[in-house]
């Protein structure tokens, strides 16, 4: 957009957030996984997972450094919901059978993409840890809480 002034804002996008408050896939998966043997997970949507222990010191960091405009920042690397569901039970020592599904089975009213994977260019954007280590983290700040 050339002529407007440069941006005096940042504006951070992230994706699939799971963290020990509120609802999200993990603990989802974590309670239907205790009350079912078996589970049909979507395998044909990939996006980064991002634990909010992660993400939170990221948006101060942003923020400290008053860096402007548009970031991408999400957990490092890349999987399925699928994926997700099934190292999150692996790493919850809980004995599911996933088996893959595809986004027209599940029947969704809102469309979902199948790529979500979000990168940042900028060398000024924070990179977060590995999504599995997220993973790991949250299950542990959930026996934690739990204790």
């Amino acid at each position: 957009c050339a002529g407007l002034a440069p941006a005096s804002h940042a504006i951070v996008r992230t994706s699939w957030v799971f963290g020990p408050h509120g609802r999200n896939f993990v603990d989802t998966m974590l309670r239907l996984g205790a009350e079912r043997d078996e589970l049909t997970v979507v395998d044909d949507q990939v996006g980064c997972p991002t634990y909010t222990g992660h993400l939170a010191p990221a948006l101060v960091a942003v923020a400290q450094a008053r860096t402007h405009g548009v970031l991408h920042v999400a957990g490092s690397g890349q999987c399925t919901w699928w994926e997700l569901a099934v190292a999150t039970f692996e790493h919850a020592g809980l004995s599911v059978k996933v088996n893959r599904g595809s986004t027209a089975e599940l029947g969704r009213p809102a469309p979902r993409p199948a790529y979500s994977v979000l990168r940042s260019s900028r060398s000024d954007a924070p990179v977060l840890p590995a999504w599995e280590e997220g993973l790991r983290a949250h299950l542990i700040s959930r026996e934690v809480l739990a204790s």
